[in-house]
Formats: structure tokens, sequence, C-alpha cells
């Protein structure tokens, strides 16, 4: 049985590796330094004496390993009669009350302390990287050396966190970083356990449960137990206790709720389920407590589901209705919120497929048949992305690749050859409009993000509004043929100083030279535009271009995987349009190149002589001059002259591919364009740093245009929180204004960023500053 690590586990487990060496080329460290000048981590000390070699600075008692220095001098040298310290471990020295800054100043340091002062040189210390004492907060929310996990920044959560921190030690870090952020709610809860959770605690780890109580509170859970659950801890053991939980009888009907609400705080619990389940679970009462019974109905689901490759579509539609009506009951399971039900939550998104495919996607013109997918024909993508989203182990995988071909391909053939006909029936350039680069206006920026399909556009709009953002959608024509080479300098502002050239990528019409990256950043600079890279926020009195998202070119290495990544690249557009927004942009207008056809079964393989082309893609080929091909073709966007041959249906010119574009569908065609702003009772003048004042290490920030709830901070890395320098960042009062102070003096000279905090920590605004002032 795994036994989960706790925080006091991690806290033992980061001492050790403070002390560790290489025995190859280093000396034994003398011994690891650990100063705490708030003396948070007293409480902790009995527990960590148990499993450390651990000494206290303090008043003489040799029986609770605390002494003054000279005392721990002899210690760590090993001097003393009855050292009982281990000789193979590094001693860890706790100096309550004492700050590194302080240990750091050896003549002026207490004397009491100086002693202990060289130490440092001869060992090592336990502090922040930053420099700073180890707090709680910071232990538990540092990405670097701590925990990652985040911590609410108030007064009363530091104060309930504090008082706690004997319950937090026995807390499993996996369940901590799950309900982050920890707010003081939680950390009081666990100095009020009841009943309930304790039984719940002691099912989880029967062993350690009894270890961690004090004699009356172990006979009093005892005595609970026997008079209110029947059930007798020591005599009965476990798997008895399991046998009433998964029968679900008063009142362990009550304890069953309260699992199911956190099943993930007691990892350990299935597996006493299972050792406790009846050899042959009732097929005329099922009990859903059991994981035998989850795990028999994802068999029978997995079976039903592979038969659907043998099913027309609409018998596929027809069974898939059935088996949602069968199992859809346990996606409220606690098994599936454990991750043990992947096909039963896959099946959500599959009914969702049928639903959506069931009438095929058309229209009488180019225009009527993608206005109809930009307002309806995408739910059937998102359905695909979304059921391949809930599956990872091979076999699942394979299960739901073959109930989506049997119902998304013929719809997606469908599609694509309606599309073709309407494209091919007159003259393209009058059909299929490719409208102009969207125009921005000062106070506009432009974010591309490469391969931004429109089913996945809808799913970030719907993130930007749930942040209370206001989004507007429209859809374009992507250029022909649908890839980045063609299709991305046809929505950038500078489109109109490009040309055909050789190959699909156009060149500059003044020179001939290659519209390559470099090139193309060069001319939106020339053309009035900022052209901000990474997390650069520009001025948001001009115009701006920026460039975020993978999705392109995860797709072509990774095929069907891609669905597990769109939430990822979702999250940092939001994030990344929030930054913009804050920043005081008026609005952030989202463009991108071209769409994707994504099969998991695998695109139909195409035939096109490699002697007819000058360059091939997956889905479409330029073709040599006067070359005569059977293939459809249309003009190059860049181009007219140039034919460019475009595979017919779904088809791909390579073998082997689940994921494709250049070819002509609505979903490589038919392309967002999204208008973010804030609702008009936003910011009225754009966010800016009026004022950097120092006197001494105290600093004084006015801000502009600041919104409720932001924060300032001073660090060395603006974008890396673990570089701040102060002891918290702070938010701004009602006039814009506040101030922060650098506690170490060894900072004073240093450069360093002034960083404004918008939404979820982003960074809207930042600027350079030297501490202690020029």
């Amino acid at each position: 049985m795994s036994e989960p690590i706790t925080f006091l586990d991690a806290v033992v487990e980061a001492l050790l590796r403070a002390g560790s060496y290489n025995r190859n080329d280093q000396v034994c460290p003398a011994a690891v330094l650990w100063p705490d000048k708030e003396r948070q981590w007293e409480p902790l000390l009995p527990r960590l004496r148990e499993r450390l070699p651990l000494l206290t600075f303090g008043p003489y008692a040799p029986a609770q390993h605390q002494g003054p220095a000279y005392w721990l001098r002899c210690m760590i040298a090993h001097t003393l009669a009855g050292d009982a310290l281990p000789s193979e471990q590094t001693p860890v020295i706790y100096l309550p009350g004492v700050s590194r800054q302080e240990l750091r100043a050896v003549e002026e340091c207490p004397k009491a302390l100086q002693p202990l002062a060289e130490l440092q040189y001869r060992g090592v210390l336990w502090t922040h990287r930053n420099g700073r004492d180890w707090t709680i907060v910071a232990f538990l929310q540092s990405r670097d050396d701590g925990l990652g996990v985040e911590v609410a920044s108030n007064g009363a959560t530091r104060e309930a966190l504090l008082r706690a921190l004997t319950k937090l030690a026995d807390e499993p870090i996996a369940h901590l970083r799950k309900i982050a952020p920890l707010r003081a709610a939680f950390f009081d809860a666990l100095l009020n356990p009841d009943e309930v959770r304790n039984l719940l605690l002691w099912l989880n780890d029967p062993e350690g449960y009894p270890k961690r109580c004090a004699p009356d509170e172990w006979a009093a859970f005892r005595n609970l137990c026997r008079q209110k659950y029947r059930l007798d801890p020591e005599k009965d053991g476990p798997v008895a206790g399991a046998e009433r939980l998964g029968k679900g009888e008063s009142p362990w009907d009550l304890v069953w709720a309260r699992f199911t609400e956190a099943p993930a705080a007691y990892p350990n619990l299935p597996y006493l389920l299972r050792r406790a389940a009846p050899p042959q679970l009732s097929l005329l009462e099922p009990r859903p407590t059991w994981p035998q019974y989850n795990e028999e109905a994802e068999v029978r689901l997995q079976d039903a589901l592979m038969a659907l490759r043998n099913k027309s579509a609409g018998d596929a539609r027809s069974a898939i209705g059935q088996l949602e009506q069968e199992h859809s009951q346990r996606r409220e399971s606690v098994w599936a919120a454990l991750g043990d039900a992947p096909l039963v939550l896959a099946l959500e998104h599959l009914h969702r497929l049928a639903q959506a495919t069931e009438t095929p996607l058309g229209g009488t013109t180019v225009a009527e048949m993608a206005a109809r997918y930009a307002t309806h024909g995408w739910h059937a993508d998102a359905a695909v992305l979304d059921a391949l989203a809930r599956v990872e182990q091979p076999q699942d995988v394979a299960t739901v690749k073959w109930a989506i071909a049997s119902l998304y391909r013929p719809w997606l053939e469908t599609a694509a050859n309606a599309w073709q006909e309407l494209l091919m029936a007159g003259d393209p350039s009058a059909v299929y409009a490719v409208d102009g680069p969207p125009v921005a206006e000062a106070g506009t920026c432009l974010l591309f993000s490469d391969a931004l399909r429109f089913d996945v556009s809808r799913r970030l709009v719907a993130e930007l509004e749930r942040r209370g953002l206001a989004c507007q959608v429209a859809w374009r024509l992507a250029a022909i043929p649908g890839v980045t080479a063609t299709a991305k300098p046809a929505v950038m502002p500078i489109a109109h100083l490009l040309a055909g050239g050789p190959g699909l990528e156009p060149v500059v019409q003044a020179n001939d030279s290659r519209a390559v990256a470099e090139t193309l950043r060069r001319l939106l600079k020339e053309g009035g535009y900022q052209v901000l890279a990474d997390d650069e926020v520009g001025d948001p009195s001009g115009r701006g271009w920026t460039e975020l998202g993978d999705i392109d070119t995860y797709g072509h290495e990774h095929g069907w995987k891609v669905a597990h990544r769109i939430a990822e690249e979702i999250r940092a557009l939001v994030s990344r349009v929030g930054s913009l927004l804050d920043r005081g942009w008026k609005q952030v207008t989202i463009v991108t190149d071209h769409g994707w056809l994504l099969l998991p079964s695998g695109l139909p393989k195409a035939e096109l002589a490699e002697h007819l082309t000058e360059i091939r893609k997956g889905r479409c080929a330029r073709l040599k001059a006067f070359a005569h091909s059977d293939e459809q073709s249309l003009p190059w966007h860049w181009d007219k002259s140039v034919r460019i041959a475009l595979a017919r249906g779904i088809h791909c010119y390579e073998a082997g591919k689940e994921w494709e574009h250049g070819g002509l569908s609505p979903q490589e065609c038919v392309v967002p364009v999204i208008t973010v702003s804030r609702p008009a009772s936003g910011t009225a003048q754009p966010l800016h740093i009026q004022e950097v004042a120092w006197k001494g290490l105290r600093c004084t920030v006015k801000v502009g245009g600041a919104t409720p709830g932001m924060q300032v901070d001073i660090r060395t890395k603006a974008g890396d929180p673990a570089t701040s320098l102060v002891k918290a960042a702070k938010e701004l009062d009602a006039d814009g204004r506040v101030s922060l102070v650098v506690p170490n003096e060894d900072h004073s000279g240093q450069a360093a960023m002034i960083v404004i905090l918008g939404a979820g920590g982003m960074v809207a605004a930042q600027t350079h500053t030297t501490i202690g002032g020029d």
C-alpha cells in the first residue's frame, strides 16, 4: 500500500537534500544552518527530531538537543560524551529568532551567535534561493525548491496556516496541490476535524493514523467507532471497515458521501475497497461503490464501442444513444472522479458527436456553407477533440478512435466534397473571396495564433468571456492553400507589400527577397507596428503585433494527441490577452492563418506524381508550369497564374497522416477573427507606471490606470515570482500608490524590475529600477 508524501516528509527531504554532497570530490558539510527569524517552524521540531539529526540554538537543554553555540560546535565535532548524532548524516542546526543576514554579518552579529558564524563557510545554509529565510508560505509556494502549492496572499490565511502547522504536517502534498489555492478556511478546518473525516483517514492509513494521535485521541476514536459505526478499529481491522463502507448502510452512507467529495485525498481506499468486495458482484443489485463494478462496466462499454467499426453511421449513432442511457450515470461516480472511468467520460462527447453529425453540413454557396460551419458545424470537430482528450491508455485510445471513425469520417467527407463542389462550380475569385487583413487602429494589438481552428477558437472565446471580457467573433476565408507559408502573411497588415515567389511563400515586392519571419517583422516595424515578443506589453497608444501558439507544430508531430494540448494553448492565449488588456490596450484582435483536419483513424491516401509538382505538402501542391494533372486545382493566393493542386475530399498526398491542412474543407478554410476588449466599465486610461522613488531601501511607486486588486512587486526577473526581493507583493491603494521595502541590504545597487501584477498574477506592466535608487 503506497504512502502519500506529506508536508512533513517534504520538509525532511528538503533538509536532507541541503546537506547532501558528492563524496568523490567534496568534503562533508559541517552542518546545515537553518535560520528562522520569525520562529515559524518551531512547532514541528519534536517530530523533525525523530527523523533528523537536529540541534537547536538556545539555552542549555541537552535532553531536547538544544544548547548554546559552543555546545553546538562540540556536538557536530562529536567531542562530547553521550553524543548520539549519527556520523553518516550532516547535522542540522536550527536557529530560532536568527536571520541569514544576522549570521552573515560576522562582526556585527550577536555575541552569543558569533561562534556559529564561521559554520556558514564550512557548512551550508538552508534558505530560499533569493537569500531569504524559508517561511512556511514560501516553502509551500516556491516552484524551485519548494512544493509549488499556491497559498492565498492575505493575513488571515497566514495566521491560520501557522495555527494549523502541526496538522498541516500530515497533509498529503498531492491533496494540497489539488485543492490549491489554500485559504484560511482550509487551515482552520484542520484544527477542527470531524468524526467522518477521521474515519476516512484511518481507513486510508490504518497503521500510520494511530501513531499520529495522542493516546487519549486514539481511545476516543475507537470508542466512537464502536458506539456509532459498529466497528472496533483494532479488533475488526480496516478491511471490515471498507466492507461496511462499500455496502453503504447507515451511518456509513454519510462516510461514503464524504469520500466521494474528495476521493483523491484518500488514495489507498480504492485498494481497500477492492479487497473488501464480495467475490461475486450481484447483477440484480449492483453496487457502484465497488471498483470491480466500474471496471466490468468499462469493459462492456469498450466492447460495444469497438463493435461500431462494423456499423453504418446511422446504426452507430443509434448504438451510441443506447450506450449513453446505460452508462451516463457512471460519470457522477467516484471512479470517474479518480480517472478510472475514461471511456464513460469519452462517451459523453461521442454522444455529442453523434448528434452533431446527424445532419450533413451543406449550403448553396461557399458563404452560406461557411456561415453554417461557423454557427454550428464546428461542434462536431469539438466533440472529436473532447472525446480524445479523455483517454490516454492505448486500448482506450484505439476504442475511441474506432467510434470516432464510424461517426465522424462520413460526415467529414460529405462536408469536404460539398465544399469543393461549390468552389469548383464557378469563378474561384467570385465564389471564394479572401478578405484583406484585419485593420488595426491605434490602441489595437493583433495577436496571431497559428492554426487556431474554429472549434478551438470557440473554446477560447468561452474562457475569455468567463473571465469577464467582451468578445466579438467573425469568420473569414483562409488564403489558398491553407499552409502557414501562404496564409500567415495574408492576415498580416503588410500583406499589400508582398507578391508571389517560388514555392508557397511570397516575396517582398520591392526587392523580391523572401518573406521570412525576420523580414515580415521588419516590414511591420516600418509600417508603424510594435512587434511584441514573449511577455512584452508595449505602448498601448500605438498599434501592436504579437504571436503566440504552437498548435500547428504540435499537431504535425503528435497527431491526435493535440487533443491533450489544446487546454494548455488556450490558457496561454487567455493569459496573454489579459496581460495586454491590463497594460491598457483598447482591444486585442486574434487572427490565424488556417485550420486543419484531424481524423484519428488516418486520412486516406491520394496519388500525385512528383514530376508534376514544384513543391508538395500533405493536402496541396504547387504544380509546375504547363503541368497537366487530373487533380482539382485553384489559383495561388499570391500569384493567380500559379495553379495549386488540392487533394479531393479528405485525402492526403502522404500516407499515415492523422493531422493535415492545406486542402479544401470548412475545417481548413473557415477561420476566426476574435476581437477582445474589456466591458465599457473598464479602465479609462492606459496602465502605466508614473513614478518610482527610492528612500534608502524603501520604494514608493505611483501607477496610473490601475484596476482594483492590482499588486506591485520588485523582482530580478519580471516573470518569475521566485525572484522577488520584497517580503510579499502589495496591493495598490485607492490612489494607485504603494510602498515596498527590500529587507536585504546586500541588494542595494542591484538592477531589478518594478512589476505591476494583474489578474491571476500576470505581469501587466514593468519598468527597470536600481535598488536604493540610481
